[in-house]
């Protein structure tokens, strides 16, 4: 294992992504620090990582954040809008571009950012549309970067999308599948997306890559592996997109989440969940199924309570 040189800064290492990449930072040997906005939630670092408030309207403090930093691991994003509530796909755009333009006045040596894979194919919708933005504005600052787009992420107890689907095969033996779950779904272990990030984040040259776990699945597939792991059997019941919407908004109501959203539905049928590049990551789905099977869908994770978007 290469010892890391250098300060390496994570945002959101108290969340999901960036919490395992903080992880392996600190294993390598690294010094790290976190931007967040989670001040004050239990630390998984025993104090081993030094803790800075985000402060987008702050462009001196969010400067002073990043002096000395040899590379800047951005994993910031929010995963919907809600208005009024700091939930919002352009106030993450508009922060993206504050936190790149600080690192670019700080002199950072290199931003590795945590995409999404295929926004090109989805344009047209909120999510996707900010991302592309987002993207392209990194590229244009001049500091060196690496975009990373994962598919679909699994695995550790901060996971939430496919917990929750979990949970839900574990309580309902009839299951309601989007369409008829023949499109491809390839999932990518956390930790993987975390080591191909570290790995980016000490080359020289610019780059964009797919970060994708070994096999494609269709999604029912998929299901059935999540279904088997956990020693059940489920019966999946194809149903239209506005009926799984209105499913999602009365689970939503019960757990006072947002369960699913429209993107999500739509980049899942929509095939944007896998990728015709070479695999990255090297975890298999189906064996991480089976050796985690008794734990999966134990607890609903809350996503609305769990996350804090900033304001």
């Amino acid at each position: 294992m290469v010892k890391l040189e250098g300060l390496h800064v994570v945002t959101g290492a108290f969340g999901y992504t960036g919490r395992w990449i903080a992880h392996h930072l600190l294993k390598q040997g690294a010094q790290v620090r976190t931007l967040t906005n989670s001040i004050g939630r239990d630390d998984p670092f025993n104090g081993k990582v030094e803790v800075h408030r985000y402060d987008f309207d702050n462009r001196k403090k969010l400067v002073e954040s990043l002096k000395g930093v040899s590379v800047l691991y951005n994993t910031y994003w929010v995963r919907y809008t809600v208005e009024g509530q700091g939930f919002a796909h352009a106030l993450a755009v508009k922060n993206s571009k504050k936190l790149f333009l600080a690192a670019k006045e700080a002199g950072v040596g290199k931003i590795v950012h945590i995409s999404v894979a295929n926004p090109d194919k989805a344009p047209g919708w909120a999510y996707f549309r900010g991302k592309i933005i987002v993207e392209d504005f990194l590229k244009k600052t001049g500091v060196p970067y690496s975009i990373i787009r994962p598919t679909l992420l699994y695995g550790r107890r901060q996971d939430v999308l496919v917990n929750n689907i979990t949970w839900m095969l574990r309580r309902f033996p009839l299951f309601g599948m989007f369409g008829d779950g023949k499109y491809p779904v390839q999932p990518i272990y956390v930790d993987d997306v975390a080591k191909i990030a570290i790995d980016q984040g000490q080359l020289t040259e610019n780059a964009l890559v797919d970060a994708t776990g070994p096999d494609i699945f269709e999604y029912k597939e998929f299901l059935d592996i999540l279904s088997k792991g956990m020693g059940r059997k489920n019966i999946y019941i194809p149903i239209p997109d506005w009926l799984t919407l209105m499913v999602g908004q009365f689970m939503g109501l019960l757990l006072q989440d947002i369960v699913i959203t429209e993107a999500e539905i739509r980049g899942l049928k929509q095939g944007l969940m896998a990728s015709s590049e070479e695999p990255l990551g090297t975890t298999s789905f189906e064996e991480w199924a089976k050796g985690n099977g008794e734990n999966l869908g134990r607890h609903y994770r809350n996503d609305i309570k769990t996350r804090k978007y900033v304001k």
